[in-house]
């Protein structure tokens, strides 16, 4: 679920939309369908943009206080400021209290990876039916 700070707004339409085009390209032969193409590549960029915001908003605004707080540990400003961690990182997404304590959890990162590659192949695949699409049209009208 994206934190509330996540325009959710947004990313609920995509996924529904990529849910009804999957729901109308299922058949025969549906893994040749644009819609498929396009509703996966809506589903997965929706996904990505939710795990994305989860992970940024980890460790919630004051970032001192979720480190004492919610997970019982010292937050260390000096260690921050030597190795750079203060969370300004927007892929790979990083904050960390100190050196043995992460806010973002492990499984964030590797899932952004692995939806946007999702998305973007989905996307190159679409484009390609395309433009398949239209080069052999062209043949059939010239001969």
């Amino acid at each position: 679920m994206p934190s509330p700070d996540v325009p959710s707004h947004a990313l609920a339409p995509a996924i529904s939309a990529g849910l009804l085009m999957l729901r109308h390209g299922v058949g025969p032969r549906w893994y040749e369908r644009l819609t498929v193409l396009v509703g996966v590549a809506l589903i997965a960029g929706g996904c990505t943009v939710a795990v994305w915001g989860f992970g940024v908003f980890a460790g919630g605004l004051d970032v001192r206080e979720t480190c004492e707080l919610n997970h019982h540990t010292d937050y260390d400003q000096a260690w921050r400021d030597r190795t750079g961690s203060d969370g300004t990182s927007y892929f790979p997404l990083a904050n960390a209290c100190n050196e043995h304590v992460s806010l973002v959890p492990a499984w964030v990162n590797p899932t952004i990876v692995v939806l946007a590659v999702l998305t973007v192949s989905a996307l190159v695949l679409a484009l390609f039916r395309i433009v398949y699409a239209i080069s052999h049209r062209k043949e059939l009208v010239s001969s």
